[in-house]
């Protein structure tokens, strides 16, 4: 979405190291740039959460300059080293909540929670990306290069527009689950299945491996049901705490998936909460293309579909492409 340069920001008696981000398209929304740039300014202050330091336009480009982090993202160490040990697994999500604990203090929801916008500086992560990203308007190309991956990251009621602290919940969860695997929890690659998959399917099966409490975590994190998530990052983080002390956690007491399919029995999809929302821009045979509507947060656009219409659609599998696809704006 642009270019970042290390920079120097030098003054009388001290040197400082900085990243500094250029937008590439000249179709930038300002005043967006000015909401999400105060949000990150607000966001600042905590030892996990990366500061911004500027944003402002020279000479028609627009320049945000955050603190450095030399240690790159907790993208770039997954695709170094695979996973992490399981306490260190469990130690990062820690720091990691500790750090949207603090967001949520403050009324911001991060919504873009992912090892690319978790930075590391030695071993502390810390969040970047208060939607600066998003508010550039970038080309479809670079769109669709990272759609599916940013939909990995999207919990069920995401995809309808909603956005909450259990929705950042998802994100830890499946942040943890990557930790512990190296693996994302819903795996496929194709968009209309990966949103499928994430509304309909369970993740996939945590190795023997990790311990049931920790199982239990993950699992709470992610519930289908915003509900039956945690109620906010520092429950999460005492579980955690908890499993590292040696101590259990209870299990949910049964699947919420149950619920999220409760319209086969009714043979109608609900339009907005858990429907099965699909791209329009996703075409066959085409690389993936978000398409830009200005809406507000919570609105979305879905298109009823009758049940037996929706089978219809599918091949047998889940994880095919619907045909047909009912529309949904994505902001």
């Amino acid at each position: 979405m642009g270019a970042v340069w290390l920079a120097e920001r030098r003054t009388k008696f001290v040197t400082t190291k900085v990243a500094v981000k250029l937008p590439l398209d000249e179709q930038i929304d300002h005043e967006t740039i000015k909401q999400e740039a105060t949000l990150w300014e607000q966001a600042s202050g905590h030892p996990n959460i990366l500061p911004i330091i500027d944003a402002d336009e020279y000479d028609g480009q627009v320049v945000i300059v955050s603190e450095f982090a030399p240690d790159g993202s907790l993208d770039e160490w997954l695709k170094t080293h695979g996973k992490m040990p399981v306490e260190q697994a469990v130690e990062t999500t820690i720091k990691i909540l500790d750090g949207l604990e603090f967001l949520h203090s403050r009324n911001i929801i991060h919504r873009d929670l992912k090892p690319a916008n978790i930075l590391l500086q030695g071993n502390t992560p810390r969040l970047a990306d208060f939607g600066i990203s998003r508010a550039l308007r970038t080309t479809a190309s670079s769109q669709s290069s990272n759609v599916s991956g940013t939909f990995a990251y999207i919990s069920p009621e995401g995809f309808d527009g909603k956005r909450s602290v259990q929705t950042d919940v998802w994100s830890v969860g499946v942040n943890l689950y990557q930790f512990l695997t190296g693996e994302l929890p819903f795996p496929q690659k194709e968009p209309s299945a990966l949103i499928a998959a994430i509304m309909m399917r369970e993740f996939e099966p945590l190795p023997d491996s990790i311990s049931q409490n920790l199982q239990n975590v993950v699992a709470k994190a992610l519930a289908k049901q915003p509900e039956n998530r945690y109620a906010s990052a520092a429950a999460m983080r005492e579980d955690l705490r908890r499993v590292l002390r040696g101590g259990s956690v209870t299990d949910l007491l049964k699947s919420d998936l149950s619920r999220t399919l409760q319209f086969v029995s009714s043979e109608q999809v609900p339009s907005t909460q858990y429907a099965v929302p699909f791209i329009d821009a996703i075409k066959a045979g085409q690389d993936p293309k978000l398409r830009e509507k200005s809406v507000p947060e919570t609105e979305t656009s879905v298109r009823p579909t009758k049940y037996s219409d929706y089978l219809a659609n599918q091949d047998s599998r889940l994880d095919t492409k619907i045909k047909r696809p009912p529309t949904v704006w994505l902001t």
